[in-house]
């Protein structure tokens, strides 16, 4: 009986080199182990929102511009008297824009707020299969009622495109847009 208070002793050094080695396997795992997604707190999640009472809106669509069957509305004139250089739009020459301005289309705002329905229509009174959006006209006319410039508009200005300089609104002299 003389062995049991020996292996007390050696249980309870056998028990204190235990926790010291967990105590430094602790620390050193932290110092040399990068977190996990297993030790890594999860956070907890955002209380859910209210519910939407008011049914949902779709985005802020443009200005129906149409008439039911898709043809553009009119104006009687230009406003103010002052028509906008229509052929500073790519794939609108002197002969075209004559026709968009019979047709009551003088100004880029006008062109820039086409409906699908109304594209559709201009290009079969125009026998252009497409060619609107093509040539991204709807687009071209938002930049220009904006008062920004497009490439083809850049080149207008210049002179540089020579079915825009028969008939050309523009003079010579005549002050750009920057």
């Amino acid at each position: 009986m003389t062995n049991i208070p020996n292996l007390i002793e050696v249980a309870l050094l056998l028990l204190i080199a235990f926790l010291i080695g967990c105590f430094i396997g602790y620390f050193l795992r932290r110092i040399f182990q990068k977190p996990s997604a297993e030790t890594v707190p999860e956070p907890e999640p955002a209380p859910a929102p209210a519910p939407v009472v008011a049914p949902v809106k779709k985005a802020a669509a443009k200005p129906d511009n149409s008439a039911p069957d898709g043809k553009p509305l009119a104006l009687d004139g230009p406003r103010n008297g002052k028509k906008d250089d229509l052929k500073r739009i790519k794939g609108v020459g002197p002969k075209i824009e004559t026709t968009l301005n019979k047709l009551g289309i003088y100004h880029f705002d006008q062109i820039s707020v086409w409906s699908r329905k109304t594209i559709k229509w201009v290009d079969n009174y125009l026998s252009f299969k497409g060619r609107i959006d093509r040539e991204k006209w709807v687009k071209q006319a938002g930049q220009l009622a904006k008062g920004d410039e497009t490439e083809f508009s850049k080149r207008v200005d210049k002179g540089a495109v020579p079915s825009s300089n028969k008939g050309n609104s523009r003079k010579a002299g005549s002050k750009k847009k920057k």
